[in-house]
């Protein structure tokens, strides 16, 4: 089954069999569509029944250990990031071709944090939040300040805590973005294919729901309201130094809100 999966479905760039088709997007297009990649593959290792697929896909494009040759035999995905690490290619012409180039050009997209959470996903082994740090950290490499974009990783980085609903909204709108810029993706057959789910089953690695960000920022923030707060009544009932007591007193709080949040309730 495994190597039917490599043999024919990722046997080579579906979206880029040639150098000369990416003159039907931009730059912007290029680094959304790199983001967005990234992000579905963890989407759907989480999800039963495309988790092999997205290890597979994961492993595949992190084989050739960097991006940088032109490979029309690897995936999308590895593609569009060797068009990012290598925009003055001169066999690569994009759509606004010179603002395109300038514009790959500012990005600061770290190949080898790329090729390691990679690695990461093809084994399932990314650490309890570690998805949430390593999205954001990759927005910022590749310039995402589109709000739809923002909230669809809050989701996904949280994909265990979510209604079947709002799961089917997000994958919904993901697969409409991704058909708008790239029809041909190869990531669209399985997406449409949980477009049609009627429940959701968590692959086995992934049934230990992730933390919410959001739990764990609102219990670090009350922790440290908490701690600053204890900090001045002590400082009052020993008359030490009021401010030295708060400083203290905040820092721990936030730590202690911070694991607290993260605690799961016993029954």
């Amino acid at each position: 089954m495994e190597l039917q999966l490599i043999n024919q479905d990722l046997c080579e760039s579906r979206l880029y069999r040639t150098s000369a088709q990416f003159r039907n997007i931009n730059g912007r297009d290029i680094a959304d569509l790199a983001y967005l990649n990234t992000l579905v593959l963890y989407l759907m290792l989480q999800d039963d029944k495309q988790h092999d697929y997205a290890s597979a896909y994961a492993k595949r494009t992190m084989g050739y250990g960097s991006y940088t040759l032109f490979r029309t035999h690897a995936t999308d995905l590895y593609v569009l990031c060797y068009a990012i690490n290598n925009p003055a290619n001169k066999h690569l012409r994009y759509q606004s071709h010179g603002a395109s180039k300038r514009f790959l050009e500012s990005l600061n997209f770290n190949t080898q944090q790329h090729i390691l959470w990679m690695r990461k996903l093809a084994s399932a082994n990314d650490a309890k939040n570690e998805a949430l740090t390593y999205y954001m950290r990759l927005e910022r490499q590749l310039k995402i300040k589109d709000g739809r974009y923002l909230r669809w990783r809050r989701y996904i980085t949280d994909w265990g805590n979510l209604r079947f609903a709002t799961k089917q909204t997000v994958i919904t709108k993901m697969v409409q973005e991704i058909r708008r810029i790239a029809k041909g993706s190869e990531l669209m057959s399985p997406l449409n294919t949980m477009v049609k789910y009627r429940g959701h089953i968590t692959k086995s690695d992934y049934k230990e729901p992730r933390t919410s960000f959001t739990k764990r920022a609102v219990g670090t923030a009350a922790g440290a309201v908490a701690g600053r707060y204890i900090g001045k009544k002590v400082a009052q009932k020993t008359g030490g130094n009021v401010d030295k007591y708060k400083k203290a007193g905040t820092g721990i709080g936030a730590i202690a809100g911070y694991w607290a949040s993260g605690r799961k309730k016993q029954a």
